[in-house]
């Protein structure tokens, strides 16, 4: 089968949720390419150890839901499988609470974008997205674009890299110790020696 000479991952059914996340995305970058149909798409969940989960599955599954699964109705079984909802619900805590810090905004970006699929609620539309990035920035960025108002999310982060690149860079010392200059003796040394 085409799918699997693009050699696709593997997940293991044991670890953390991260990694069945980022299986079914790997996964899911593949078929989209090369544009399975859902049964193509569904030759995919017998690759990997997570299959003997899935042949359990579909072993309790009535039969006349078998035929009927679908792609996305494993993705759901998955994520109820080996995403909990305990996990998803304190990245959408993190995500609500993301703020740019010392990360530069290529990094806020990147992080911000990957955290998305956790509170989608929040960024259902550009309007929100770009609203959402903008309250995350540091103080000096966002007042920077303060009068800038309905921004799409690629025009706010244009500005804001243009922004973050105008700033003055901040100086990284190895030593972050003051040096004291060294006492002045030769006066004193001067009214020991008149004496």
């Amino acid at each position: 089968m085409v799918l699997l000479k693009q050699n696709p991952p593997i997940f293991d059914g044991i670890g953390e949720p991260a990694k069945a996340e980022t299986w079914i995305c790997a996964l899911e970058r593949i078929i989209t390419v090369l544009m399975c149909n859902d049964e193509e798409r569904m030759t995919c969940v017998t690759y990997g150890s997570a299959d003997i989960w899935w042949d359990t599955k579909m072993k309790t599954t009535p039969r006349d839901q078998v035929g009927r699964m679908t792609w996305e109705n494993f993705k759901e079984e998955i994520y109820i499988k080996y995403v909990p909802t305990s996990y998803r619900k304190a990245k959408a805590a993190e995500f609500y609470n993301l703020t740019q810090g010392r990360m530069s905004v290529t990094e806020y970006d990147r992080t911000f974008r990957d955290m998305t699929q956790y509170a989608l609620d929040q960024v259902d539309t550009d309007e929100k997205l770009a609203e959402k990035f903008r309250e995350g920035l540091r103080h000096e960025i966002r007042m920077s674009l303060a009068s800038r108002e309905r921004l799409t999310y690629a025009e706010a982060l244009a500005l804001e890299l243009d922004v973050e690149a105008a700033m003055p860079k901040e100086r990284v010392t190895e030593n972050t110790t003051l040096a004291l200059p060294p006492p002045n003796y030769s006066r004193e040394k001067r009214k020991w020696d008149e004496k």
